[in-house]
């Protein structure tokens, strides 16, 4: 798990509290309303990898993703009210507030907390555009550094993987990646890695749940206190 995934947890529980304490006056205990507003998260995220995934499309068919995600998400906010009226308040309808099936209020709740993590988390427009020119096969190519899972040298020269899977020869040097790869880390005389990507299983970092690579000695410290994890004997 990298430090940006885990930030994000921990983001997400903060914003189920804060749910629940918008729902206190209409839930009669905190934890009641708080577990009632854990039910809210599928919905959020729903919302969050719904206009993810739509945002290549154009015109009608957008709209129509849109109109669907909407729906959705609603749906599951219904369903947290509903566990609600059903077992914490016994099937008593009058102990329902109307503005909890509002769907503006579940709307207005859900897509709050999904801008606000768009917002914390987002990455600044000149980084994420950020690319790098080469030259592979004898053809200039250009790759967005956001887009790059690591680096690996081989003898006279440079694979660079992209985490699509795609890779690039290149002539350029390991040591020279490293100073135009800012955000990058060095984990081995041969790998240099994209810590957004990166998660650390024993002596090995794991890239995109697909790729492996060894931590050697010399770099095993810095790696290990860059993700804040103890070093293994």
């Amino acid at each position: 798990m990298t430090k940006k995934q885990f930030y994000k947890i921990i983001y997400w529980i903060i914003a189920s509290v804060l749910i629940a304490i918008l729902l206190q006056s209409s839930i009669p205990y905190f934890w009641n309303a708080w577990l009632i507003a854990l039910f809210f998260l599928p919905a959020a995220l729903i919302v969050k990898f719904g206009i993810d995934i739509i945002k290549p499309l154009k015109g009608f068919r957008k709209l129509l993703r849109y109109f669907f995600i909407a729906v959705i998400s609603l749906y599951w906010g219904y369903v947290a009210i509903i566990a609600a009226y059903w077992y914490f308040l016994s099937l008593k309808a009058d102990s329902l507030e109307k503005i909890l099936i509002n769907p503006l209020f579940i709307w207005i709740i859900i897509g709050f907390f999904v801008l606000l993590e768009h917002i914390v988390f987002k990455t600044s427009n000149k980084e994420e555009n950020k690319t790098v020119t080469i030259y592979s096969n004898r053809k200039r190519a250009t790759i967005k550094i956001s887009n790059l899972a690591y680096i690996e040298s081989r003898a006279n020269f440079t694979l660079a993987f992209l985490i699509d899977g795609s890779e690039y020869k290149n002539m350029i040097r390991i040591s020279e990646w490293e100073q135009k790869l800012k955000g990058f880390i060095r984990i081995h005389r041969s790998f240099l890695i994209n810590p957004d990507f990166s998660t650390i299983k024993g002596n090995e970092v794991i890239i995109d749940a697909k790729w492996h690579l060894p931590i050697s000695r010399s770099y095993k410290q810095r790696v290990f206190d860059y993700f804040n994890t103890v070093t293994p004997s």
